[in-house]
């Protein structure tokens, strides 16, 4: 009975091992896809709730899908608004992503570091055009 039991806590040590290390075989391209939710903003190393830039504030939706395809959501003035144009393209060899889409009358394009990402979390970091630093803490919100 004691062989059994141990036999059966070396092959659930294996698994598991076994699961973690395929997770990390995993694309930056497949872990990107899903529905993202920005929980944290900081803009200059400063943590803040809101900003003009509808696409950083706290609560605004990235989708990201296949194919270099995404859309992103933000909710202003008692209603939720769509980017008309979005895309992406992650490169694994750098670890950053670019990102473009035009949301609120703003149009975003930016290159980001991407300092996380995993299948429930997604931290990139980036310099606007005006010299300022932004990190964007995102997490999942697919069933994955």
């Amino acid at each position: 009975m004691k062989k059994s039991k141990l036999w059966i806590f070396l092959l659930a040590a294996a698994v598991s091992v076994t699961l973690v290390a395929c997770d990390e075989l995993f694309s930056m391209e497949y872990k990107i896809v899903g529905m993202w939710q920005v929980s944290h903003t900081y803009l200059n190393g400063e943590e803040i709730d809101s900003t003009d830039y509808a696409g950083y504030n706290v609560g605004t939706y990235y989708f990201i899908y296949a194919d270099h395809v995404m859309e992103v959501r933000a909710y202003r003035n008692g209603e939720w608004r769509t980017s008309t144009f979005a895309t992406y393209v992650i490169d694994q060899k750098t670890k950053t992503v670019e990102m473009q889409y035009t949301l609120m009358g703003n149009n975003y394009k930016f290159l980001a570091d991407v300092d996380k990402l995993s299948r429930r979390e997604f931290f990139i970091e980036f310099d606007d055009t005006h010299g300022d630093h932004w990190r964007l803490e995102m997490f999942s919100r697919s069933n994955n």
